[in-house]
């Protein structure tokens, strides 16, 4: 395949903040940073899915390009912070390839999958990232997990026409970065969700008399920029005076000059986005001292535990959450994944490599801009197709049919910007459990991010 050799975008709206993006957010908020500790190299995650070596599957030179496979990767956390979860996300990646070479895989070709490690961190992952363009030639990838290790590849990605589509970066910074020079092409989409949602949620919690219906509202935060981000968006939400915009640090043990502050203009309510382990000590000491005020907690500090072990100072409060609709992929995706159906973004991660096997088998070409430039239609409107179900989605594209991928995540209907809305819920805490009070459709989201 030949690239063109273009120039970076030239500018990227709100990379600088980005940058520095912690871990997964939205419905991981609470998973961390984008730093590793110690450094690794890949050892077992390269290879094809079936188990087979790169030297196995290289061509000796005497095939055509359309018996060749269609070199794909990922870039997901094998080890570093978010090791918990690369592994079952990586499954599923594998999971995707499996179901995708056993329909014959697009175009009739294989689909040939470099797994590499991004040890959770940008620098190392921007190195693994140049060695799947420069030494494999890959069409796209799936990755990376956190916001932090995303945008730097992202930034990188138009440049080479190389797709990437990542399963659990949140930050809306995203939904701007990764198009071509002239802004024609978005060569970054996501299967998870815009944090946008969740500010406005959070927002709408805040304004609506039948919850809070606050006059005047302060923002607590998490001192990095998806707390910041996620803080301003919902105070772009909020319809009322905004009287403080407070961040907090996770070295603290003492907050009590930082809730001082927050609580300095009497506020009527508080948008708490944070983390568990520094929102019991934060919420503990509002509670000793007599702040007042009701708070809407981000969906970082959904946590079970967390609100069972906080039972008394959490009770009343709200939250704004994710709901995404449950599809015949979700079935599928949990009995083949087995232990690790659970894993936090899997299914976002199966369907990243599955929605771009589809738009290459569209486009009829098996190319970085193919996939970009056909991954939303393959994503929204026509007969629904389920995981498992490539040969069926290529018998459709093959007879002119229009398609509507439902993936194991949710519906995933990709907007302008590559990535789906979520149903999102409202929820208030009673009891340390998590009751369910209204649920906002996706259809509201739309041009509101």
């Amino acid at each position: 395949m030949t690239r063109k050799n273009k120039s970076r975008r030239s500018y990227l709206k709100t990379s600088g903040a980005a940058l520095g993006a912690v871990g997964l957010t939205g419905l991981a908020g609470c998973m961390g940073g984008n730093s590793g500790d110690g450094t690794t190299t890949d050892e077992t995650t390269d290879g094809m899915s079936d188990g087979t070596t790169e030297e196995d599957d290289q061509s000796d030179g005497s095939q055509s390009q359309s018996d060749q496979p269609i070199a794909m990767g990922s870039i997901l956390p094998i080890t570093g912070s978010l090791s918990a979860y690369g592994a079952g996300m990586q499954k599923a990646v594998n999971l995707a390839a499996k179901h995708i070479n056993d329909a014959g895989g697009p175009l009739g070709r294989q689909v040939k999958l470099v797994n590499k490690d991004s040890e959770t961190k940008p620098a190392k992952a921007t190195q693994k990232y140049r060695s799947l363009v420069n030494e494999e030639d890959i069409v796209g990838f799936v990755g990376a997990a956190s916001s932090g290790v995303s945008v730097p590849l992202a930034q990188q990605v138009a440049a080479d026409q190389v797709m990437q589509v990542s399963n659990a970066s949140t930050t809306p910074a995203l939904s701007q970065i990764g198009y071509n020079d002239d802004e024609s092409v978005k060569y970054f989409g996501r299967t998870a969700p815009n944090d946008g949602q969740q500010g406005i949620v959070m927002g709408q919690i805040l304004n609506d008399d039948k919850y809070i219906g606050a006059d005047k509202a302060a923002f607590l935060y998490v001192d990095n920029p998806y707390g910041e981000g996620l803080a301003k968006r919902a105070k772009a939400a909020f319809d009322g005076e905004t009287v403080g915009m407070v961040p907090y640090s996770k070295k603290s043990s003492d907050y009590t000059s930082t809730l001082d502050k927050l609580f300095a203009n009497s506020p009527d309510a508080v948008g708490f986005v944070g983390y568990p382990g520094n929102g019991k000590t934060i919420l503990r000491q509002w509670s000793n001292g007599g702040y007042g005020g009701e708070w809407v907690l981000s969906e970082g500090l959904n946590s079970k535990e967390f609100f069972q072990n906080n039972k008394s100072v959490t009770d009343g409060m709200y939250l704004a959450s994710p709901s995404p609709e449950s599809t015949k992929s979700a079935d599928t995706f949990d009995e083949e994944m087995g232990g690790q159906s659970g894993t936090l973004f899997a299914p976002h991660a199966y369907d990243g490599l599955f929605l771009q096997a589809l738009a290459m088998h569209k486009a009829g070409e098996a190319s970085g801009k193919a996939v970009a430039e056909n991954i939303r239609s393959v994503s929204r409107d026509g007969t629904k197709v389920y995981a498992g179900e490539f040969q069926k989605a290529k018998d459709l594209l093959d007879e002119g049919e229009s398609i509507n991928y439902q993936g194991a995540s949710s519906p995933v209907d990709m907007n302008e910007s590559l990535e789906p809305l979520n149903r999102f819920a409202i929820m208030q805490v009673k009891q340390a459990k998590r009751e369910e009070l209204e649920t906002i459709p996706r259809t509201y989201f739309e041009g509101k991010l």
